[in-house]
């Protein structure tokens, strides 16, 4: 792979240290084939260039481990790590956290691909200058299978705002994302009692003790699976945002905005076909 002109700058930020990168990007994934080479090739197309990848496997059943090999082959700065089958997203982030060298983190769902390559330098760069702010998000499109744009959504930009609407609704969206190691870690990463909202804790974890934003750009394609989002997926969504609505709901404002459309999320995931 060719080093881009960023490679000098961007290794004087890890003060001298050639061999610890700047940023861990995190690809958990599982039967992921159709996709996750498009998600490392809008990674290795980015013009930040310290990083390191690491892409958790759930043990696919699939050919999503030939995919990954055949970068690693070409890319000494990606790790693959194949792990025991049924272990939930949530353990293999935190399994991409423990491994981690970098004191960023950048998780990239392996079906979701960074439309914006400056994403990571612009990241880093607020990161560096503000001490005071743990995480950095940002906007997404939403994308059909075969990556067609659907719509943009973009999110609040300021903490003030985003605290009084977080109990309300997930304004982050992960693959957004780049955070903290060490804020992340001191909060326990991510936990694996939830199946689907394990990142939204998260998100509310690091918020009880630092800051957090949103660039108001586009830099995530994130993915629509039609057809994927069932009954009983939607009514497990619902009661898990409403356990962790309750669990915050002494660290944010409004939370009684929170509780109650987490209950009408819970009423329309029966009401809903």
């Amino acid at each position: 792979m060719k080093e881009n002109s960023n490679n000098s700058k961007n290794t004087e930020a890890n003060k001298g240290n050639v061999n610890i990168p700047t940023v861990s990007i995190v690809i958990a994934t599982y039967n992921r084939e159709k996709f996750i080479g498009e998600a490392i090739d809008s990674a290795l197309a980015q013009t930040y260039f310290d990083w390191e990848i690491i892409v958790i496997d759930g043990a696919s059943e699939d050919n999503t481990h030939r995919v990954v090999e055949s970068y690693v082959t070409r890319e000494s700065r990606i790790r693959y790590m194949m792990i025991e089958k049924n272990l939930s997203k949530a353990a293999a982030y935190n399994k991409g956290l423990e491994l981690a060298r970098g004191r960023y983190i950048a998780p990239l769902d392996s079906d979701d691909i960074w439309l914006d390559k400056d994403k990571l330098k612009k990241q880093v760069e607020f990161l560096d200058a503000n001490p005071d702010y743990a995480m950095l998000g940002g906007g997404i499109m939403h994308i059909e299978v075969n990556s067609k744009p659907i719509k943009k959504v973009l999110f609040p930009i300021y903490d003030s705002l985003i605290r009084n609407i977080i109990l309300q609704y997930n304004p982050f969206a992960q693959s957004t994302l780049l955070y903290r190691k060490s804020a992340a870690r001191e909060c326990g990463g991510y936990s694996t009692d939830y199946k689907i909202c394990d990142d939204y804790d998260l998100w509310l974890k690091i918020g009880t003790k630092h800051k957090f934003t949103n660039i108001p750009q586009v830099l995530t394609g994130y993915r629509i699976h039609n057809g994927n989002i069932t009954k009983t997926k939607r009514l497990t969504v619902a009661r898990e945002i409403l356990e962790i609505v309750r669990k915050y709901s002494k660290n944010y404002p409004r939370s009684y905005l929170g509780i109650i459309k987490a209950y009408l999320r819970i009423l329309l995931s029966y009401v809903r076909t």
